[in-house]
């Protein structure tokens, strides 16, 4: 086993730096705001960073921090919080725990035996639009991305982690050649951990045009997801479950989901506004902060926000989604999902509409 620790010198956060939103990287490698972009001569596109800088009195519960590992099992510990990576199964985090309750699921709550069977659990990276996976179809995800070892290391300095996937295709791009990196950050100054996924096209010749996706998996039952309402209206692919699936707006400026069995396999997207929150009925929140993007900016047939719930067992799929970005050959995107995880109030309702737990969420998001 290989074991690291950080020191607990941290100094608790008390003024508000919220949600610093990263653009790309110019000529000379400079910096500005703002979504997607072109690369620099740098070689790196960036397509935003995570949300949810310090605010408020931050405790120092998440003290302690370590990265370890166990042969492919890589593990962050950050006081109460615990985050497990899988690196023999698409680098797939398989645990986001506070005190020992994990929020992920894990592979026997899907059902699905088609192949690649129960693979729909814990936490994983995809390129979108989903049509750009293979010439003639779009399933199942691309294996050396999803499903398929990565080789992995930890940074003695920062007690990152980094998960570096095989070579792989883009089946749209004709002789495309990529590489998924996921670099797992700890920040416990505000109780968070930053996930950069990096797509790199390592072509000489090919340019690629996707945007980057997350996808969690969650227990459905007795879970509420809710997010910033952005532009636009709910749109539902054709063939859902309309008796029981259903985004509800309560004109507050949030929309909910309150889980509930289907009958057909059912997603809804929507523009946001650069966060999704999930209640589960173990009262936790799962927090997910990501750079804003405009309805404009995703992926064609693709949105913002999507959430999707199937036949296949008792899980949700939460799935944000960044800006559409022509990568060139040698040109990496770079794109960051600040996770945070909290024990819900005692007392607040999980519902639709719940200004408690609204208000929660947009506090937590602060720090």
């Amino acid at each position: 086993m290989t074991y690291y620790s950080m020191p607990l010198g941290y100094k608790l956060v008390t003024s508000l730096a919220m949600a610093m939103l990263f653009g790309c990287s110019a000529d000379g490698g400079s910096t500005g705001a703002g979504a997607g972009g072109s690369a620099g001569n740098n070689g790196t596109t960036t397509g935003g960073g995570g949300a949810g800088g310090a605010g408020g009195n931050v405790s120092n519960v998440y003290q302690p921090v370590t990265a370890s590992n166990q042969d492919n099992i890589y593990t962050l510990q950050m006081g109460p919080i615990k985050l497990v990576v899988d690196a023999s199964v698409g680098a797939r985090i398989t645990e986001f725990s506070y005190d020992g309750t994990n929020v992920l699921t894990g592979p026997e709550v899907d059902t699905n035996v088609a192949p690649p069977a129960h693979n729909n659990y814990g936490s994983t990276y995809w390129p979108s639009p989903q049509s750009s996976w293979y010439a003639n179809s779009n399933w199942p995800p691309i294996p050396a991305i999803d499903n398929q070892p990565y080789t992995g290391s930890i940074d003695t300095s920062t007690k990152s982690i980094q998960l570096v996937s095989a070579t792989a295709l883009i089946g749209k791009f004709a002789n495309s050649q990529v590489t998924v990196t996921k670099t797992l950050t700890p920040v416990p100054e505000s109780g968070a951990i930053d996930i950069t996924y990096t797509l790199t096209n390592i072509s000489t010749s090919v340019s690629l045009t996707v945007a980057p996706w997350e996808i969690s998996r969650v227990r459905g039952t007795g879970g509420m997801t809710f997010f910033g309402k952005g532009s636009g209206s709910v749109t539902y692919p054709s063939g859902r479950d309309t008796a029981s699936f259903a985004v509800t707006d309560d004109n507050s400026g949030i929309l909910w989901y309150d889980f509930a069995p289907v009958t057909a396999n059912s997603k809804a997207m929507a523009d946001g506004t650069g966060w999704i929150a999930h209640a589960t009925a173990d009262n936790l929140l799962y927090l997910l902060s990501y750079l804003d993007i405009q309805s404009s900016e995703a992926a064609t047939g693709e949105a913002e926000v999507e959430i999707f719930t199937g036949i296949n067992g008792d899980y949700v799929e939460i799935e944000p989604q960044g800006p559409l970005t022509a990568i060139g050959p040698g040109v990496s995107l770079n794109w960051k999902v600040r996770w945070k995880l909290r024990q819900i109030p005692g007392g607040t309702a999980v519902a639709v509409g719940s200004t408690d737990l609204a208000t929660f969420a947009q506090q937590q998001l602060s720090q």
